[in-house]
């Protein structure tokens, strides 16, 4: 063959080798996937459910502005119902296939525990909305961590019971899993610290249980009520402290307050607890009633996909959706520069409330509603 020939051919190979790769380029551009890893099926299915509102609203949102630089914003769902094993198998499968640019999840604290290794094994940013055990983010690298952490806020929490709502006998009732168990621990720390500077307050019981394997609180009720305590701080799902509020007036356990975390500001709660939540507060960092127009926007899209008014999973869905959105569409098209980029975020502004981040973990102003029945909550203050 002719050297003419041979350049020429050459010169066809690698056209078309580029025009291959652009293309190539070019569909991968079209969309951008995130997984979404949640419970939809279980105790637990309602939050991932929320966490699904958050992102589709996200979604459409981004797609309805002309996309990620004209790409499509999608999302796919993998469902782990709040099991660590079946958390990890997803993690492997979502972290396996390229398609996927980052991923949000999970639900639990014991599920991000889980799958950590294996998203920093991947090298690959995956965003938890609300699960609030410190060493999420601590213990591994390529995680952040949305909802405030456990430590910081079982101790606000603590705090506020003494100091504001004046109680000096506090009790502490949570699950018996990894969130569970860091939030007594801390909040007990926080009553032994305010003791230490003088104030007048103690720990008089302690109770958790197995999510799951109980329906009947009575006894846990009355060890409670052996216990006098001026009000009893929880942290659980609402639908176990729907029915441990309930089962507490049966067993006469009514003269005393109750503070919980922002699982129970939901109308799922209100709907379930009755008569038996008034007077009850939560400390939330996202109050439904805030007139802020974008804040409304958020809740007539979220109302208008499922038919709630939305809380904290569905708001911080959102948020971890729309970190991502942002980098992408400032520049990143690897896993590693999107990292890179939500790594270099030290203040979001976020349409449904701003945030720092130090270190991967969230610090924002909490609030703390009180309950006032007929599905109305009452703003009380910040609880910083």
């Amino acid at each position: 063959m002719e050297e003419n020939q041979m350049k020429k051919m050459l010169i066809l190979v690698l056209t078309l080798a580029l025009t291959l790769g652009v293309c190539s380029q070019a569909l991968a551009a079209d969309k951008y996937t995130i997984a979404l890893i949640a419970p939809f099926t279980g105790d637990n299915a309602q939050y991932g459910e929320a966490y699904k509102t958050g992102l589709q609203v996200l979604c459409d949102e981004v797609n309805a502005d002309g996309g990620i630089n004209g790409a499509e914003l999608t999302f796919e769902t993998f469902d782990d119902a709040s099991d660590a094993a079946q958390s990890t198998n997803m993690a492997q499968i979502v972290t396996s296939d390229e398609k996927y640019i980052a991923a949000i999840g999970s639900y639990t604290s014991t599920c991000a525990l889980a799958f950590g290794s294996i998203f920093d094994e991947a090298q690959m940013p995956v965003m938890v909305p609300n699960a609030g055990n410190s060493m999420i983010a601590t213990d591994y690298t390529y995680t952040f961590q949305r909802g405030m952490t456990i430590p910081i806020e079982s101790a606000l929490m603590a705090r506020y019971a003494v100091q504001k709502l004046d109680c000096k006998r506090v009790a502490f009732l949570a699950l018996n899993n990894d969130a569970g168990l860091q939030f007594m621990e801390n909040a007990v720390k926080a009553i032994d610290n305010l003791k230490a500077e003088g104030v007048d307050c103690e720990v008089v019981a302690k109770e958790s249980f197995n999510e799951g394997e109980v329906r009947d609180y009575s006894a846990i009720c009355l060890k409670l009520k052996d216990a006098k305590p001026d009000i009893i701080v929880v942290n659980m799902g609402y639908v176990e402290c729907a029915a441990i509020l309930t089962q507490a007036q049966q067993v006469g356990l009514t003269d005393v307050k109750w503070l919980g975390n922002q699982s129970m500001y939901t109308t799922d709660f209100t709907n379930l607890v009755g008569d038996a939540g008034k007077g009850f507060y939560v400390s939330t960092g996202f109050y439904a009633d805030n007139p802020d127009e974008n804040i409304q926007s958020f809740i007539a899209a979220c109302k208008a996909i499922d038919g709630k008014i939305p809380n904290a999973y569905q708001r911080n869905a959102y948020e971890c959706a729309s970190m991502i959105a942002y980098c992408l569409r400032n520049g990143a098209t690897t896993r590693q520069e999107l990292y890179d980029a939500l790594l270099a975020i030290d203040y979001w502004p976020g349409k449904t409330g701003a945030n720092k981040w130090i270190n991967r973990q969230v610090e924002e102003e909490y609030l703390i509603l009180q309950y006032q029945g007929d599905g109305l909550w009452n703003m009380l203050q910040v609880n910083q």
